[in-house]
Formats: C-alpha cells, structure tokens, sequence
C-alpha cells in the first residue's frame, strides 16, 4: 500500500472512532462562500443531521439499517482477506459522518473485475467500462468498483476512457470533497485525500482540484452542487461557486431527462427553497427553464411547503416555484414548456397546471361563485394544495375558503348523482344536445340541496329539458 494511502490532512491519519463526543461541525471562515438565507425557511420541517464526527453518530446512522452496511462490510473483509484494499466509497462515508442513514453502500477496491469474481463467482459486470461489478449479500445489492482514473469527457457526461489507478488517482476524479472519502470498515480508519472532513466541518460544497475541470467533466455536476448544499444546509465555496457561474451554458448539452431528475430530487427535498435560491443566484434556473424569473430569488411559496413530498406531489413543488418565479404571471402555466425542459410526465404537467387553475379561479371567483360550483371547486384533487398556495399571498381570503369548505361539507362535496344518463334515457328522454347538460343541471341542483330523490331528479330534468328545447 502506498503511504499516501494512510496519509491524511498534513500527513497523519485520523481515525473516525478517535472523535468521542465532541462536536466538530461548525460555521467555517466568512468572506469567501456563498451564503443566503431564504424567506420563511423557520416555517420548514428541516431533516434532522447530527453535528458531530463521532463514532456515535456513525454507529447510530448504521445501526438502524444494519443489513447493508453489514453485508458491504462481509463484502470489503473478504476482499482485503483475498490480498485486496476495499474501503467503502462516496456517499455512505459522507452520510456516516454526518449521522444520517446511508441509502447505498458502495465499495472501492484494488481489486480488478476479474479479481473480485475470483472472490465472488456469482458477481456479475453492471458497468465493465468502469470496472464495477454487483454483488448480492444477505439480499442487498452492492456494487464495488474498481479504483480508477478517467479520461477526457468528449460528451461532458462519461470519460472517452479509462485506467486502473491508485485510490489517491481515483478519489482525485470524484466530483466534491465530501464525496471523496474513503472508510475501512475493517481497520475502522478514515481515508481523506482532499480534506472532504474539514468541508464537512465547514459546511461547504468545494470541488476536488480545479472546479472548471470538474465541471467540464460532467456539467451535471453544477446541478449536483445546488442538490448537496440544499440538502444539507451548506454553502457552496466561492471558487466552485464561480466555476459554475461560468459554466452553467454547459447543461445545454445535457439531457433534460437527467436535467428533469435533480431538480425532481431538489423539489421533493424539505430544503427546496434554499435549493431554488441556489438556482437562480447562480443563474442555472434561467438555464434550466428557459426563462428568466420575474421575481428574484424570493421563494415563499416553496418555503410554506413543509417536510418531504411524495413522487406524486411534484405538482405542488413546481406549482410553489412558478408563483415565485413569476408572481401574477403564473397564472398563465408554465407546464408546457416545463414539461419540455424538465420532461415532466403527463401527471405532473397536468397537475402544475390545475394547481395554478384553481388557484386563480380561487382568488378571483370563490365569493362569487354559488353553492353547487364551489363544490365542484373543492371537490378536485388539487383544490387543497391550491389554496395552501393562495394563503402564502392571500391567507384572510384562504382562511374563509377553508371555513366555508367545512360548511360545505356537512352536505356532501361529491355525493353520489342521483341522476345518471341510463336512468335518464330509461324514463324517456331522447338523446341529444342538451343531453349532458340537463345531467350536469340536475346534479347541480343536487349539491344546492334542492332535490333528494331519483323521483325528485326525474321531474326536474324534463323541466329542464323541455325549457331547453323549447329555447334551442
């Protein structure tokens, strides 16, 4: 093993389990990182994160899953007992620090792909570019990849090719320092080639080496910044920063649908206001969308939104960044050429657009409207994350709304027709032009409360029709 290998933050390594209760997370230098603070984030259910580089906040982050880590740990034994270095790699080491439960347990190893199915014969090839292979332990997938250093990135996505390196030459093409870490689940020692601990410490996002040729190897990496320091509440250092700054035209040569997934990751985040922050101060939001935003980098409406949001609620986070980005002119949807820049599926083009809809028919037209279309209103899907946004601007008007939908709803919102065209058509009346809306009339007048009955519809709807005809 090379000593560089061992050598760590002015040539000494430091050991995790050497951090025993003292707390090392703390604000860094001022003066030289981006910092903000967004409108109403005190409203935001934030994830909790341990402040500490403890042992304990890494024992308790993989003791509540266990299994995985576990099963990676089997895997990085059996790999070094086989004359092998394999340390876990990325995110797991930067989650374990930060006390939060890894999602994925990755392995770096010394080992080649034909080494590691020497070890593992049923491992099988997910990446053999890249030297990665997946092996399944005790039901978990792990992938372990080979340490490697790349080539140029013609496509600014993947390297034209790359080599066998060392573990210094692979933590140096990793994307940012919190990311470059290395943890030897067996020796339990922490490998650190580019201070990714201290930016931990100091909250902060900063590329490895030269930020302009990390990002020029994958402009998805500008994205990725704004995801990382939203997510965990850090700043992103000044230099990366202004790399990205110049850089951004380069996610005009990505795909949307990868453009599409982190801001989907960004928005369903309880941090996605500071992420939309992010966005527009470094101007990627304008790249993104297409579209320049007429109101700064104010994000109310995001920040009101609390917690984490399901897959199926994207809707309502985009429908939150819209009111910000564009106030008033929201109410023309942006869905269609969102869906266009951020392949948005059909659902969630369609449920941006009626969020915005109802808002607007909310604020314009609730007082107006009589019983039966106020609960039609309140009736749609999207009505409540509407006026959740109207009360961000309007919370008197929203407020009354939410005390006359309880009113409303001691009589039913959406009780069953009374009245539906097989019934219609069985007493007689013809099909026709008027057809749909003598229903419509009928079932009106049922959420008035001005009918009860099938027999009570009946009469109504020949009233109704026979007026119609006569009319038309």
């Amino acid at each position: 093993m090379p000593s560089s290998f061992s050598e760590v933050r002015s040539g000494r390594m430091r050991s995790l389990w050497k951090w025993r209760g003292s707390s090392v997370l703390k604000s860094g230098p001022s003066g030289s990182i981006m910092k903000f603070s967004s409108t109403g984030r005190k409203r935001m259910r934030l994830r909790p994160m341990r402040q500490s580089l403890c042992q304990e906040s890494w024992l308790m982050a993989i003791e509540r899953r266990g299994d995985p880590r576990n099963a990676a740990r089997d895997i990085a034994a059996m790999l070094q007992g086989a004359g092998h270095e394999a340390y876990f790699a990325g995110g797991c080491v930067r989650d374990g620090l930060l006390g939060l439960d890894a999602e994925d347990f990755d392995i770096a190893t010394s080992a080649t792909p034909d080494q590691v199915q020497d070890v593992f014969p049923r491992a099988r090839g997910v990446g053999e570019f890249f030297g990665v292979m997946l092996i399944y332990r005790n039901g978990w997938p792990i992938q372990v990849a080979t340490f490697r250093t790349e080539g140029p990135y013609s496509d600014h996505r993947r390297p034209d090719h790359v080599r066998i390196a060392t573990l210094e030459e692979d933590s140096a093409r990793r994307d940012f320092t919190i990311n470059g870490m290395y943890w030897d689940p067996v020796g339990e020692r922490l490998v650190d080639f580019h201070d990714g601990e201290g930016d931990l410490a100091r909250k902060r996002i900063r590329a490895i080496g030269q930020p302009r040729d990390r990002l020029e190897e994958d402009h998805l990496r500008m994205l990725r910044a704004v995801r990382f320091a939203s997510r965990f509440g850090f700043e992103i250092e000044d230099e990366t920063a202004a790399a990205i700054r110049n850089h951004r035209s380069g996610l005009d040569g990505i795909s949307r649908e990868r453009i599409g997934e982190e801001i989907r990751r960004m928005m369903l985040d309880p941090n996605r206001g500071d992420a939309a922050v992010f966005l527009e101060r470094l101007g990627l939001a304008e790249t993104v969308l297409g579209e320049s935003s007429k109101c700064g980098d104010d994000v109310k409406h995001l920040a009101s939104i609390e917690g984490r949001l399901e897959r199926s609620d994207y809707a309502i986070a985009l429908a939150a960044w819209a009111l910000d980005r564009d106030g008033a002119n929201a109410m023309v949807s942006p869905a269609p050429s969102w869906q266009d820049q951020l392949k948005l599926s059909n659902a969630d083009r369609d449920g941006l657009r009626e969020i915005l809809e109802i808002r607007t028919r909310l604020q314009s037209d609730w007082l107006k409207l009589g019983v039966a279309h106020r609960k039609r209103l309140a009736s749609l899907d999207w009505f409540e994350p509407a006026r959740h946004l109207l009360h961000v601007l309007a919370p008197g008007l929203a407020a009354n709304i939410a005390e006359d939908v309880e009113v409303l709803r001691r009589t039913g919102l959406a009780p069953p027709r009374l009245l539906g065209g097989a019934a219609l058509l069985e007493s007689g009346m013809p099909a026709g032009p008027h057809f749909s809306e003598v229903i419509e009339a009928v079932y009106d007048a049922q959420l008035e409360g001005r009918i009860e009955s099938l027999e009570e519809a009946l009469i109504l709807a020949k009233e109704i029709w026979q007026n119609s005809s006569r009319s038309g």
